[in-house]
């Protein structure tokens, strides 16, 4: 995996397709003034601008009609969801609606569309507006993980879309989105792929912490509304599904993100198949090769195992170490990072999986019985013991500094009190050389690094922290030390706003990001 490197004083605007309230457009019609008089009016011819010959005038012009021609086939398949649920209650006692907005693809003839799970999941009623101004109710097969969905309409003989190979994609070929940003159904809009395997976790309001591994960039203006729309190639197929945006405005900066059709065709054939979408844990953090290393191996593609590494996880356990290089998965060969991930949906829990992999040069195998992400969540973590003793004794890691008493995900009837002492849901500790060397970790970064993270807290929910991030910064303290840490959290109340910053690191990426946190 290669993380995107993003460094910015502010927060990832998640491209959710939500638009609290309505829309409201006017249109300003105009007349003619005087009299209703038919003028008959000669232009002159048009002229080629001087620097430009026929030849390429005559490129230009076949060019934009190859553009207009694709929209126009195109855009029949794109519809318009909008979503609907009770909501909450005003100061009046009045039930408030909560809705949504966003795109969808037909890529089914009898009624099977493919959008976001951010877009339809959770509502209570989701409605899809077709191009020929048709609407029907929509029924929901939900994929949260990855973020895709497939809304099911009672109609037959639909225009469609088919899903092009996104392994074929190259960075500086046309991509086109077509959607319903802020509203505005059937937006056409051109750029270009800007980058591939972009990899980032973001915050959804509504939904939790959603997680991206392997994103198609683009500079194709894409806005709120566009989510769950497709990315097209010049051949009218779809390459990805638009999902999100970074913004500092809430508008298009000109870097969006598309799930690559490849995992949306995948995991909407098993939705529509009715099949269960269940991961598997490989307990491995896969990162894509660089290429000077797919020479130096002689090797067409492959997944190295990165950091952090748990050798208490599965492939741990079965012999395998941080550094290797996997490629193939039972019966799955294996190209990129993409594709160890890919494996896990063929392979549910407590399967036990041949996975072949390079040490040395060598290739070797081993046999691999899968756990469930949560398991391994549990796995790779300290327990507490009952005893009241050091929960992270079993780390042999010195000075860890556990500020919070791991406690279960708060449910909907278990609202932490307001004013009641807040809590975080991580464990950390100060940076030494030893831990540098396990996590990876820069020698010119000072901070406390997080060595666990309680599902279903704030740092899990909110700010998405992973073992081997590092808090730089807590409100307006600049952190050299976990007792720093577990000092700024002891004045902190639910209810309360920090501003936490906090950086992550490979050995060829560095990302900070900074979140505004209230504690609940």
């Amino acid at each position: 995996m290669n993380p995107t490197t993003f460094k910015s004083s502010s927060f990832w605007t998640l491209c959710a397709g939500i638009a609290i309230g309505g829309v409201c457009m006017a249109s300003i019609v105009g007349g003619t003034r005087g009299s209703n008089v038919a003028v008959a009016q000669s232009f002159p011819p048009a002229r080629i601008i001087s620097s430009t010959t026929a030849e390429s005038a005559a490129t230009l012009r076949s060019l934009d009609t190859s553009f207009a021609n694709l929209a126009e086939f195109a855009s029949p398949a794109v519809v318009q969801i909008r979503s609907e649920s009770k909501g909450t209650t005003d100061m009046m006692g009045r039930m408030m609606p909560v809705g949504g907005e966003g795109s969808g693809v037909i890529v089914r003839p009898d009624g099977y569309i493919v959008t976001n799970d951010h877009v339809v999941g959770g509502f209570e009623k989701v409605r899809v507006y077709l191009q020929d101004g048709r609407d029907f109710p929509g029924t929901v097969m939900r994929a949260e993980d990855s973020d895709i969905a497939v809304v099911k309409i009672d109609a037959k003989d639909l225009p469609t879309l088919a899903f092009a190979d996104s392994s074929t994609v190259k960075p500086g070929e046309f991509s086109i989105a077509i959607g319903s940003p802020f509203g505005f159904e059937n937006t056409v809009t051109v750029g270009h792929i800007s980058a591939l395997g972009r990899a980032n976790r973001i915050a959804d309001m509504r939904n939790g912490t959603r997680v991206y591994t392997d994103l198609i960039q683009t500079d194709t203006p894409i806005n709120m509304g566009n989510s769950g729309g497709p990315l097209i190639n010049i051949d009218g197929q779809i390459i990805g599904i638009n999902t999100s945006i970074y913004s500092q405005s809430g508008g298009s900066n000109g870097i969006g993100f598309a799930i690559p059709s490849n995992q949306a065709r995948l995991i909407s054939e098993m939705l529509i198949e009715g099949k269960k979408i269940v991961r598997g844990a490989l307990g491995v953090i896969p990162e894509d090769l660089r290429e000077y290393k797919k020479k130096e191996m002689n090797i067409e593609g492959g997944a190295i195992v990165g950091k952090p590494f748990f050798s208490n996880g599965p492939a741990g356990l079965a012999g395998i170490k941080e550094g290797d290089v996997i490629v193939r998965v039972g019966k799955y060969p294996i190209k990129g990072q993409i594709d160890v991930r890919n494996s896990m949906l063929q392979y549910p829990p407590q399967s036990k999986v041949e996975v072949e992999f390079i040490r040395d040069g060598k290739h070797q195998t081993a046999e691999v019985t899968l756990t469930d992400p949560k398991s391994l969540q549990k796995l790779i973590a300290p327990t507490v013991p009952q005893d009241g003793s050091d929960p992270h004794a079993q780390l042999d890691i010195p000075d860890l500094k556990g500020f919070d008493t791991p406690v279960p995900p708060q449910g909907p009837d278990s609202s932490p009190k307001a004013g009641g002492k807040a809590k975080l849901g991580v464990s950390v500790m100060t940076l030494d050389d030893k831990t540098r060397k396990q996590f990876g970790i820069p020698s010119d970064i000072k901070g406390a690094v997080v060595v666990t993270v309680q599902p279903g807290s704030v740092a899990d929910r909110v700010l998405a922290l992973q073992p081997g991030d590092v808090i730089l910064k807590f409100g307006n303290i600049r952190v050299e030390s976990a007792d720093q840490v577990s000092e700024a959290m002891k004045g902190v109340k639910n209810g309360d706003k920090r501003t936490i910053s906090y950086g992550r690191y490979t050995t060829e990426s560095r990302s900070l990001m900074t979140t505004d946190v209230t504690f609940k």
